[in-house]
């Protein structure tokens, strides 16, 4: 299933959920093209910034000048940012400090059709295969093609999209603990030094790895992967089927996505002070929301089995109906709900900022020892009352040394001057 979870690709980040396996398509005379997008963020209604296609014999490009500017997580993760104008907007590379080319996001999408057509040759279709830890970028274009009227016409073209990472996890579980792209890389293919911030790098770099992964020895890594290839091998093809999802299920899995997310908006006023905090915070609370929403859990149920039972109600229907939490995870989304719907209680909050920092001193606090604090005499009478005689002491000795200058100016005889004739 999609998710709009806007985090890096490490898989170890946050709690996963189950994904929805891939359909499979019956084995056919297809090519392979390794695909890449850099895009704004992982929402849904995010857009897509660069569109990359790869195979041995043909590469696309395409940079896209977005509505919204970019994350600033992805901002850093691409090394692209927007620069807004007066009257014009453009997108720039953070590593050469050039600016970039771009299209409209109708005129990108149209050319990367039109080279998919081109690549297809003389196949039945083309599988586009990517590696994402948690699937976001298949349902990113398929609603950018529908916005631009260009789904039919790539439905004729693409006949599905394979997850490089699901591939990787079943191949090579016994030997690689991890499967991002760039362990993959490294491990696999040897590349330490590649630039995974360019779309058209990690595209080559994911079509490599399913060549590497469909050999059956590895000597024949040494002769095939340097040897032009053209994608459409039966070992190559025999491999992806399996793990391909065709363009209908992904349809239908957009669809499941979008119902989920209208019944995960329903938490809104429950969890909308933890979604406004720190992102760790953030990110927690979204996933406690997903654990409801996902299993068919809304705001109604909740208020309803509130009013009926109360704490016990609620406490009832997370037990039961959700299957997939750690029991703490049960026990604060139980002490979150109990807190929002209990009139006579308060409601769980964020930890502040200067809670979150303030045993982070590393030593001793410094006081100025030169300083007097004021708050001293407005606790000790006797240190007031003292300040004032030491005051009216200073005022009276200045007074009497102004005066005994003033005397000593006036007794002073001015002699007279005698000029001397010219």
């Amino acid at each position: 299933m999609v998710h709009d979870s806007s985090d890096a690709n490490d898989e170890a980040a946050v709690p996963q959920f189950t994904e929805i396996p891939a359909k499979g398509i019956p084995v056919g005379k297809y090519r392979l093209v390794g695909w890449a997008v850099d895009t704004t963020g992982r929402r849904l209604i995010d857009e897509i910034v660069q569109l990359a296609g790869y195979t041995p014999e043909s590469k696309f490009s395409q940079y896209i000048m977005p509505f919204a500017d970019l994350n600033p997580v992805y901002s850093r993760k691409h090394n692209i940012r927007v620069f807004n104008a007066i009257r014009y907007r453009r997108l720039k590379d953070m590593r050469t400090g050039q600016f970039l080319k771009t299209k409209s996001e109708i005129s990108a999408i149209t050319d990367f059709v039109q080279w998919l057509e081109t690549v297809k040759g003389d196949t039945e279709g083309v599988v586009l295969i990517f590696h994402e830890v948690r699937k976001t970028t298949p349902a990113m274009l398929l609603e950018a093609l529908k916005r631009n009227n260009l789904l039919d016409r790539f439905k004729s073209v693409c006949k599905g999209f394979t997850n490089g990472f699901s591939v990787a996890k079943a191949k090579c579980e016994k030997s690689i603990k991890t499967y991002n792209l760039r362990i993959m890389g490294k491990v696999l293919l040897g590349r330490d030094n590649s630039d995974f911030s360019n779309a058209v790098e990690r595209a080559s770099t994911i079509y490599d790895i399913a060549v590497h992964l469909a050999q059956e020895e590895t000597e024949e890594l040494s002769t095939k992967v340097d040897a032009v290839n053209t994608g459409t091998e039966p070992a190559l093809i025999d491999l992806i089927c399996p793990y391909t999802n065709p363009i209908s299920a992904e349809e239908e899995e957009i669809e499941v996505f979008k119902v989920l997310l209208q019944r995960q908006n329903t938490f809104r006023p429950v969890f909308g002070a933890l979604m406004r905090a720190s992102p760790t915070e953030r990110q927690h609370a979204s996933y406690l929301r997903r654990l409801l929403a996902e299993n068919n859990i809304n705001y109604d149920k909740l208020k309803e089995a509130y009013e009926q039972g109360a704490k016990d109600a609620l406490d009832k229907i997370l037990k039961d109906e959700v299957a997939n939490a750690k029991e703490e995870d049960l026990i604060e989304l139980l002490e979150i709900l109990d807190c929002f719907f209990d009139p006579d209680k308060q409601p769980v909050k964020p930890k502040t900022s200067w809670n979150r920092f303030a045993n982070r001193r590393t030593g001793p606090k410094q006081f100025n020892k030169n300083r007097r604090s004021s708050s001293r005499s407005k606790k000790d009478p006797e240190l007031k009352q003292e300040s004032k005689v030491e005051s009216a002491e200073n005022n009276e000795n200045a007074d009497n040394n102004i005066s005994a200058a003033a005397d000593k100016v006036a007794n002073v005889q001015v002699q007279p001057v005698e000029v001397p004739a010219i």
